[in-house]
């Protein structure tokens, strides 16, 4: 029996901190594991786990035709090469490609992987609009077949593929997120106060709400309070809402409450000198930030919107707020630091949400019994 798995992820470094041990617990299963992504440099990292590497010349976020077109030809040459009997698509870009490049192809098991749908549905941008009448046809087609198995990260997306996108419920299938160690990232107790330490990890879109977290933090500072904003984590030129270094270093120099750390290997260093995690997003899959900072018992702000919500529950671990909303936004990182007994018990509470099903263990036993459903 062919039981060869390829990934088909947009860059070498996404797989290794989003994929890599879902791959590795498919290898003891006796799958044969291969990765087709662009080479960032950390494809020599992959291959030492005796994971197939194959190189892609393709640009994430790139919505040229000729860009598009050159993807789905190099995919359809790493296909030829590998025979795979699945393959697992990881976000739009690579389900589109991917689909486009296996069209007549109904015997391949196909997982569909929707990290989340931000971009695409927030946008009026008109390419965007094109990318999503492109991804209804491509579902529309793909998950008509037996072999296709359609993956999303929260119930707001399972029903938005369902309304919009013409899916049959049967077939969308919920896991949470990628999943996060819950025995690499331990409950650390909150740290020493003053200062309040409020933290943010991820790119720095406007999607994710960097500027109203950092006009947010400009009503704090205005009020004289001793609490600091940890911006972990960098601009991102691919995404087409990635926010300028000017006015990242101009916010700064603004404001001294807020501080740069740039990019960290260990992100549990930021988690034990944190108080309370951020996250002012318009809309997520499942954000990794939140699940690591839960994990690692912190008390939880953010967006009351697709995704977040999911991980930061009013009233139980999280203040909530609307998208945007500065002042709500402002007020509740406030409320928070001023109720020492209330964040400590959302912070605990948060700890146990993630042990429920959000585990990377309990994440990557749900995708290998998916795998094994297409292997009969």
């Amino acid at each position: 029996m062919n039981n060869t798995l390829l990934y088909l992820v947009t860059e070498d470094w996404y797989f290794i901190s989003h994929r890599l041990n879902l791959a590795l617990e498919a290898k003891k299963k006796g799958f044969r594991v291969c990765v087709a992504c662009r080479n960032n440099g950390r494809l020599d990292e992959i291959k030492a786990y005796g994971i197939e590497c194959y190189p892609l010349d393709w640009n994430r976020g790139s919505l040229n035709a000729f860009s598009v077109i050159k993807g789905i030809i190099e995919t359809r040459r790493v296909l030829h090469k590998v025979k795979p009997q699945i393959f697992h698509l990881v976000s739009i870009q690579s389900i589109i490609t991917g689909c486009v490049a296996t069209l007549f192809n109904n015997k391949m098991g196909k997982v569909l992987a929707f990290t989340g749908l931000g971009t695409l549905v927030l946008s009026e941008n008109i390419r965007v609009k094109f990318l999503r009448f492109i991804l209804s046809v491509v579902i529309y087609f793909c998950s008509r077949n037996k072999l296709t198995k359609i993956l999303v990260q929260n119930i707001d997306d399972q029903k938005l593929l369902i309304r919009k996108f013409y899916c049959s419920k049967s077939n969308v299938d919920i896991i949470r997120g990628s999943g996060v160690d819950i025995k690499y990232y331990c409950y650390q107790h909150e740290p020493e106060y003053p200062p309040f330490i409020v933290t943010y990890v991820g790119r720095f879109l406007k999607d994710k709400g960097i500027e109203t977290l950092i006009k947010a933090f400009s009503i704090i500072n205005e009020n004289n309070l001793d609490i600091k904003l940890l911006l972990v984590g960098a601009p991102d030129s691919a995404n087409s809402s990635s926010i300028s270094i000017n006015y990242l270093k101009q916010a700064i120099k603004e404001n001294e409450n807020i501080q740069w750390e740039g990019e960290v290997s260990d992100i549990r260093k930021i988690w034990k000198k944190s108080h309370i995690a951020v996250l002012p997003s318009k809309r997520e899959g499942l954000p990794m930030s939140l699940l690591e900072a839960a994990a690692s018992g912190k008390p939880i702000v953010s967006t009351d919107v697709p995704g977040c919500r999911e991980i930061a529950i009013d009233g139980l671990n999280a203040v909530t707020f609307d998208v945007d909303n500065i002042v709500k936004l402002a007020n509740a990182i406030i409320y928070l630091c001023n109720n020492d007994k209330l964040r400590k018990e959302f912070g605990i509470r948060s700890r146990k949400l993630v042990e429920s099903d959000m585990s990377e263990e309990e994440v990557i036993k749900k995708t290998i019994e998916k795998y094994e459903e297409l292997c009969v």
